[in-house]
C-alpha cells in the first residue's frame, strides 16, 4: 500500500480530507474521474500512427537555416492540412535551466583549455577565451569573431586585470567578479560592453536611485541574454568556424557553442578523432530533421512544436544525449496527455531515458481505461499491455464491468485472438467484484465469434471459488486519523486511536458505491482529534500535535511516525510549539505546521521539520494569527486559505 500526500486529519469522525495525488515529474495528476463510457474522446489529428513510425529524412535546401525548429513546425503543419484542419500555433517551451548548464560547460572548458580560439593579453598575462562567448558581451569581440580566421596573435587590452577578470566572470557566469567599479565601467567602455556597464552602474553607492521601478537583471537573466545574443550571432552567420551536413542539410556552427549546449556535439567535437579536426563534418546516422533540432535547442534551450512534434523531439534528445531538452520534452509531453496519445507511447514504454514519461502515461491509462477503449488505435494495443493494464490491482474502475468492456472491445476488433489468449485476457477482469447487476450485462453482452459461450462461464464460475477474489487497490489510499469521536452507546465523546485506510470501493445499489476499510496499527492512548497529518516519502504516515481532551491546556506538541514496515507508532522530535487545529503540508522532503492554536489563543508561528535530522526547526511567521484554516501545495508553492483570528 502506498499512502504518498494521502495522509489526511480530522477533528470529527464523519470529516475526511480528499487526497492529492502528484507524480515524479512534479505535474499534478488528473483529479476528475472519467465516467463510465463517456462519449468518445477527441483524439490529436497530428499524432503518429499507432504503433509510433520513425520520421524518415527530409532533403532540405543547403544553407545556414535562421530557426533550426522550422522543420517539426512544417511536418506538423502538412499533417493537418493533409486532415484538412486548419494548424495552430506551436507552442515555445523553454527550458530555464540549460543557460546555465551551457554556461558552466563553457566555464569548464576554459578553465581545462579546450576549444578556445582567442588569447588576450591584460597586465602582462594571457588569457584564453571563447571569442564567441565573449562576443555575446562586447562588441570589440563581435567584430574579432566577424573577422576571425581561426587562432590569431594575442589581443593586448590596456585594462586592469580585476576589472577584465569581472568581465569574464560575467560572460562565463552572468555575474561580475570582485574588482572596483569604477574599472569595471572604463574596461566596459574601451570592450563596448553596455550590459556589464549597467551591471557595474548597480553596483555602485546609490546606483538606480533614479528609477526606483527598475529591477537589476538576475544571474539566470543575464545568462538567458548572452545566450540569446550568440544565438543571433550564429542565425547571422558571424564567426562561424564549422559546417554540419546531414540528409541534404547544412549548417554553420560555433564549435564551441556547440559543444556546451549539446553533450552529444560535445563529445564528437572533444574526441580528438577526424570529426573533431575539421572544418567540415559529415553525418551520417543523423536526420536532417533531428540535426536542426539539436542544433537549435544548443543555441536556445527553445523547442517550438505541438505535442507530436514534442515526441519525435524527446526520441531524437533520447538517441542523441541531450539530457536538458529531454527533461523540458518529457514535461511537456507528460502536461499534454490524453487517451490517444497514452496509447502512442506504449512503443516508447522500455525506451532507456523516457522511464518517467511513460510511468505518467501508464498511470493515465490506469485511471482513465473506459475512455482509452473509445480510442481508434486501442484495438492495435499488444495483447499483453491490455492483460498488464486489466491485471493491475491499481486499475481505477467506478465498477469492474469496465474491464470486461474494454476487454470485449479489444477481442471484437481482433477476431484471429487465439481461444487460449482471449481466455488469459478475460481471467484479468475481476469477475467476482461484480454486483448481480454487472454480472447479468456481462451474460447479456457475450463474447464475439468466434469465441464460445462456454468459455464465459468457465470464468465467471471459476470466480466463485472462495479464495479467487482480488481487490482493486488504489495506487494511493484515503486515510483517517483519530479524530473527534462518539462511543458505541453516543453516551460520550472521546478522543479516537483508530487509523483507518480506504482498502477498496465496493459496488452496490445503483450508484452507491461502499467503502471496505482496513485497519493500520492504532495512535498511541489516549488518541487525539485537531491535529495535523502528512505523507512523506510516498508512505510514511506523520501526525503531530492536536489535543488529548477538551481543555486548553489539553494541546499537544508531540510527533508520531508510522512506515508500512514497521509495526507501530514511533515517536520523533516535538514540535518547538504545541499547537492544535492547524494543517500540516509536505513539501520538498520538509513537513511544514501552519498556525494553529494553543491555550486559546491564535498563533502566527510556522515550524518545519527535517526527517533526516529528526529536528523542527522554526521559520518565516505567517502574516496574522490563524487556526482551523487550510492549507495545501500548488506548483511548489504553499497555499493557505485565510480564516477568522481567534
Amino acid at each position: 500500500m502506498s499512502v504518498s500526500d494521502s495522509a489526511h486529519r480530522s477533528s470529527d469522525p464523519e470529516q475526511v480530507s480528499l487526497p492529492v495525488q502528484k507524480d515524479g515529474l512534479g505535474l499534478p495528476l488528473p483529479t476528475r474521474r472519467t465516467p463510465s463510457w463517456p462519449p468518445s474522446p477527441d483524439e490529436d489529428p497530428g499524432l503518429p500512427p499507432f504503433p509510433l513510425e520513425e520520421p524518415g529524412p527530409r532533403p532540405m535546401a543547403p544553407g545556414s537555416l535562421p530557426s533550426p525548429a522550422l522543420s517539426l513546425e512544417k511536418e506538423e503543419e502538412e499533417e493537418e492540412d493533409e486532415d484538412g484542419e486548419d494548424a495552430e500555433e506551436p507552442e515555445e517551451l523553454r527550458s530555464e535551466e540549460h543557460p546555465s548548464q551551457f554556461f558552466a560547460e563553457a566555464q569548464r572548458l576554459r578553465e581545462q583549455r579546450l576549444l578556445l580560439d582567442e588569447d588576450v593579453s591584460v597586465g602582462g598575462r594571457v588569457y584564453g577565451v571563447h571569442r564567441v562567448i565573449l562576443a555575446a558581451v562586447s562588441s570589440l569581440f563581435r567584430g574579432r569573431l566577424l573577422g576571425s580566421r581561426g587562432l590569431q596573435r594575442p589581443l593586448h587590452l590596456d585594462v586592469t586585470r580585476g576589472a577584465w577578470e569581472a568581465m569574464l566572470t560575467f560572460a562565463y557566469e552572468g555575474v561580475l567578479g570582485p574588482a572596483p567599479r569604477g574599472d569595471v565601467l572604463v574596461a566596459a567602455e574601451a570592450l563596448g560592453a553596455p550590459r556589464v556597464k549597467a551591471a557595474a552602474q548597480w553596483g555602485r553607492e546609490g546606483a538606480g536611485s533614479t528609477r526606483e521601478d527598475e529591477k537589476q537583471p538576475s544571474q539566470a537573466e543575464e545568462l538567458r541574454e548572452n545566450l540569446r545574443t550568440m544565438e543571433l550571432l550564429y542565425q547571422e552567420g558571424i564567426g562561424c568556424d564549422l559546417e554540419l551536413e546531414a540528409g541534404g542539410c547544412r549548417l554553420r556552427v560555433h564549435r564551441a557553442a556547440l559543444a556546451c549546449g549539446s553533450e552529444f556535439f560535445g563529445a564528437m567535437l572533444l574526441s580528438g578523432m577526424r570529426e573533431s579536426q575539421g572544418t567540415e563534418v559529415s553525418l551520417h546516422t543523423i536526420s536532417a530533421q533531428d540535426l536542426q533540432l539539436l542544433v537549435s535547442f544548443a543555441y536556445s534551450g527553445v523547442v517550438r512544436a505541438r505535442w507530436p512534434g514534442l515526441l519525435r523531439a524527446a526520441q531524437a534528445a533520447v538517441r542523441y544525449q541531450s539530457s536538458s531538452c529531454l527533461a523540458l520534452c518529457q514535461r511537456a509531453l507528460a502536461q499534454g496527455l490524453n487517451p490517444a496519445r497514452c496509447l502512442a507511447l506504449i512503443p516508447m514504454a522500455e525506451a532507456p531515458g523516457l522511464e518517467s514519461l511513460w510511468s505518467k502515461a501508464r498511470h493515465y491509462l490506469l485511471t482513465h481505461l473506459p475512455a482509452v477503449a473509445l480510442c481508434s488505435t486501442f484495438p492495435s494495443l499488444p495483447l499483453a499491455c491490455l492483460a498488464e493494464l486489466l491485471d493491475s490491482d491499481e486499475l481505477h474502475l467506478l465498477e469492474e464491468f469496465e474491464a470486461f468492456a474494454a476487454a470485449l472491445h479489444w477481442l471484437a476488433a481482433n477476431p484471429d485472438t487465439q481461444e487460449s489468449e482471449a481466455k488469459a485476457l478475460l481471467r484479468c477482469v475481476r469477475f467476482g467484484r461484480m454486483s448481480t447487476r454487472e454480472l447479468r450485462r456481462v451474460r447479456a453482452a457475450g463474447l464475439p465469434p468466434p469465441l464460445s459461450p462456454d468459455l464465459l462461464r468457465q470464468l465467471m464460475v471459476e470466480a466463485e471459488v472462495p479464495g479467487q477474489e482480488r481487490r482493486r487497490e488504489p495506487d494511493q489510499a484515503l486515510v483517517v486519523i483519530g479524530g473527534d469521536g462518539l462511543r458505541s452507546d453516543m453516551a460520550m465523546r472521546q478522543p479516537s486511536r483508530g487509523v483507518w485506510w480506504a482498502r477498496a470501493f465496493r459496488c452496490g445499489v445503483g450508484l452507491v458505491r461502499t467503502v471496505e476499510w482496513g485497519q493500520l496499527p492504532a495512535l498511541p492512548a489516549p488518541g487525539r482529534f485537531r491535529h495535523g497529518a502528512a505523507s512523506l516519502a510516498g508512505s510514511e504516515l506523520y501526525v503531530c500535535g492536536g489535543q488529548d481532551f477538551y481543555g486548553h491546556s489539553n494541546t499537544l506538541a508531540s510527533t508520531l511516525r508510522w512506515d508500512p514496515s514497521q509495526g507501530d507508532w514511533e515517536e520523533m522530535a516535538p514540535l518547538c510549539q504545541a499547537r492544535s487545529f492547524f494543517p500540516l503540508v509536505a513539501l520538498d522532503g520538509l513537513l511544514y505546521a501552519l498556525g494553529g492554536r494553543d491555550s486559546g489563543a491564535a498563533l502566527s508561528s510556522v515550524e518545519t521539520y527535517s526527517p533526516k535530522l529528526n529536528m523542527w526547526r522554526p521559520a518565516p511567521a505567517l502574516p496574522a494569527p490563524r487556526f482551523a484554516h487550510a492549507a495545501a501545495v500548488l506548483e511548489g508553492q504553499l497555499n493557505i486559505v485565510e480564516n477568522e483570528e481567534g
